[in-house]
């Protein structure tokens, strides 16, 4: 990088004058630069973290958030009953410095007393030393009556502070219990998307006797089963023969979120009205955290009766079983006013006899 070197060679031993230029090493400032700031960059990537979720983000997130929040109002209230507790004592301490004052008033009072007796010796000075002492006597009896007002004053605001530690500690623990249900409902979201629960949003888990049917799907078909004929008992549902075997829940259970909701089950796509008769008339409505199980064995007699369960036409056609795709939908609303409204669909197959 060096440009140009001299030298000045002073070998020979004369005195003879040598007059040069003296010249300093010259560098590329660019070459320099890049041998010095060199940056190296690794090649290998770290491998990214791996994240499985096994709850929905959007439930978790809302739980988690509502921890968070029950646990900030904790801290909040813990951080008022120091400040309180700390005023009692300060407030504890000017009443027990309100009774020494009392005692030497008392001591004040006595000597008065000693003075009284003193001057009564002495009838000369008895007139002025009277008004002296009865004008010592009335301040100090009014400085008492004071003294006693304000440590009565102290007293009940020390049982009003003692009354507000007893509402906080109330406080503190309805939001225990509130953090307590919290993580109760938490944890039943969390069984029950374990035991293969579909979360329909917020509000509700829907839980299949036979696991989650959208991952075992046959011919685009979420369920399927034979009515009355086939591999099913008269007036009975039951599973269908291969390959829809295995394709089949004899009961559903919805278990309900934080809040109460409204259920309900209809058919959107291929029949009238649901073939199911769950027991009981829909909508239905269940508390929060509650559990509620929909049979499917047993045909709603409108559905029996209104599907005649054959092609019509010829006997032949008769002796035959209907086909029909449809679809279930259901809708989970929280029953709170314009409390929102959350929704499933399943593709159904059944085969009626």
């Amino acid at each position: 990088m060096a440009n140009e070197t001299k030298y000045i060679n002073l070998s020979d031993d004369t005195n003879v004058s040598v007059s040069t230029k003296l010249y300093v090493d010259k560098y590329n400032n660019g070459e320099l630069a890049k041998s010095v700031d060199l940056k190296v960059t690794e090649l290998i990537k770290p491998l990214p973290d791996v994240r499985l979720d096994l709850v929905p983000r959007p439930v978790y997130d809302a739980e988690v958030q509502l921890n968070e929040e029950l646990q900030s109002e904790i801290n909040v209230l813990n951080i008022t009953i120091d400040d309180l507790s700390s005023q009692l004592a300060i407030k504890t301490a000017d009443s027990s410095s309100l009774f020494l004052e009392n005692d030497a008033l008392k001591l004040k009072e006595a000597r008065t007393d000693n003075n009284l007796q003193s001057i009564q010796l002495t009838v000369t000075d008895l007139r002025t030393n009277l008004t002296t002492s009865l004008t010592k006597a009335i301040n100090e009896a009014t400085e008492k009556t004071a003294l006693e007002a304000e440590n009565q004053g102290l007293t009940a605001q020390k049982n009003a502070l003692i009354k507000q530690i007893d509402t906080l500690n109330n406080l503190l623990a309805q939001a225990n219990a509130s953090l307590a249900v919290a993580q109760q409902q938490l944890s039943a979201k969390q069984q029950a998307v374990a035991a293969g629960g579909l979360a329909t949003g917020e509000l509700a888990t829907i839980v299949f006797d036979g696991g989650d049917p959208t991952k075992k799907k046959v011919e685009g078909r979420d369920l399927s089963n034979d009515y009355n004929g086939g591999f099913a008992p008269a007036n009975k549902f039951a599973a269908s023969g291969d390959p829809f075997k295995n394709n089949f829940s004899s009961y559903f259970d919805v278990v309900a979120g934080p809040k109460d909701i409204s259920i309900n089950v209809e058919s959107t796509e291929g029949y009238a009205q649901i073939p199911f008769n769950f027991g009981f008339t829909l909508p239905i409505t269940i508390k929060a955290n509650e559990t509620k199980r929909f049979e499917m064995l047993t045909g709603n007699p409108a559905w029996v009766n209104g599907n005649n369960g054959n092609d019509g036409g010829t006997w032949y056609r008769r002796s035959r079983p209907s086909r029909t795709d449809w679809t279930m939908k259901i809708t989970i609303k929280d029953i709170d006013t314009n409390g929102k409204t959350e929704t499933k669909d399943f593709k159904m197959r059944t085969y009626k006899y």
